[in-house]
């Protein structure tokens, strides 16, 4: 199937279903230490996740640089890590420091291939994948489901990166034998939409505030990048990157800004309010056939609010608040 372009991908994620490619790296955690070995390694608390549930987390590196986003999927003998990153840890070395030595910790990114359908009409396009009614899946649920067309084993969680209805396909196979993009994309055209690029993608994620890994951290902290609810604040224990918490209040920090009627300005851009720089465009997302474009400034204290009124190369520029977009899926429950 060929893929949609920007303005039909954002259409179809914000009206119908977009479907893209999850999984760069897919990691196995098994073993009685398991769970002790995931919460070090991601900066929102896991240990009491349950079997049969998905939560999404940061990684950090040792001094709280932002590595990768991690869905931690918890089975009953297994924790699954998959990551639109590539995710590079010294298993033995952390073990060992941990004094965990019942944890084992495998790369079978090239045993699983994964997917998302995303988009307010999702949740009609993955009902034929369970027996019981889409709505009895919850937020974050994990289930157990039959591919057509396989055996391979797979599983369907309902979560999502645009705050509308999401879903995540995981099928335990190589790619060469089922690719769940396939599957993904086939369900998506059913209800009108398709498999988007990441130039709509980006786009409506950052309009919601989900985390765009890296370019939204490059050479800012995670306070500075606006994420820190990414992460469990509350956390008294040991995990990687703790340092995090203890950081200085940022004296910049990222605020989303529209460009009315303009495409917005490149990455790096100077940002300014009336002939002061403040601060600089740190990712611009496509304008994807939008009256407005759409990007991520860093900002100096104060100027990191939404209602101000900036320029950038001759562009006018206004902070916005996040979501800054109408959600269908806010105003259309599941079934309807």
């Amino acid at each position: 199937m060929t893929m949609l372009d920007t303005t039909a991908g954002y259409h179809a994620l914000r009206n119908t279903a977009g479907a893209y490619r999850r999984g760069t790296s897919v990691l196995s955690v098994t073993g009685p230490d398991r769970t002790a070995f995931v919460s070090h390694l991601c900066a929102k608390r896991t240990e009491f996740a349950q079997p049969g549930t998905v939560t999404e987390s940061i990684a950090l590196s040792d001094d709280g640089t932002v590595e990768s986003l991690i869905l931690v999927v918890v089975e009953d003998e297994r924790i699954l890590l998959v990551s639109d990153q590539v995710v590079t840890i010294d298993a033995a070395a952390i073990a060992h420091e941990l004094e965990l030595p019942q944890v084992a910790v495998a790369d079978v990114t090239a045993g699983f291939t994964a997917a998302s359908v995303e988009g307010p009409q999702s949740w009609r396009a993955i009902q034929q994948l369970i027996d019981d009614e889409i709505s009895s899946v919850l937020l974050n649920e994990l289930r157990s489901i039959s591919v057509p067309g396989t055996t391979a084993p797979a599983l369907l969680a309902r979560v999502g990166t645009t705050a509308e209805y999401g879903y995540l396909i995981l099928v335990e196979a190589p790619s060469h034998e089922t690719d769940a993009l396939d599957l993904a994309v086939r369900l998506a055209g059913e209800v009108g939409g398709g498999e988007v690029d990441h130039h709509a993608l980006h786009r409506a994620q950052a309009e919601v505030s989900h985390p765009l890994v890296p370019a939204q951290f490059d050479g800012l902290s995670l306070a500075e990048a606006g994420a820190l609810w990414t992460l469990s604040a509350d956390r008294d224990d040991d995990f990687r990157g703790r340092s995090v918490l203890i950081a200085a209040r940022p004296d910049r920090r990222i605020v989303a800004v529209t460009a009315p009627g303009a495409d917005a300005p490149d990455v790096g851009a100077p940002v300014f309010a009336g002939e002061t720089q403040v601060g600089r465009i740190q990712v611009s997302l496509a304008r994807a056939g939008l009256p407005d474009g759409f990007a991520l400034a860093v900002l100096d204290t104060p100027f990191h609010v939404p209602g101000l009124t900036l320029t950038s190369h001759g562009v006018e520029l206004l902070t916005v608040s996040r979501p800054a977009v109408d959600l269908v899926s806010w105003a259309e429950p599941i079934g309807s």
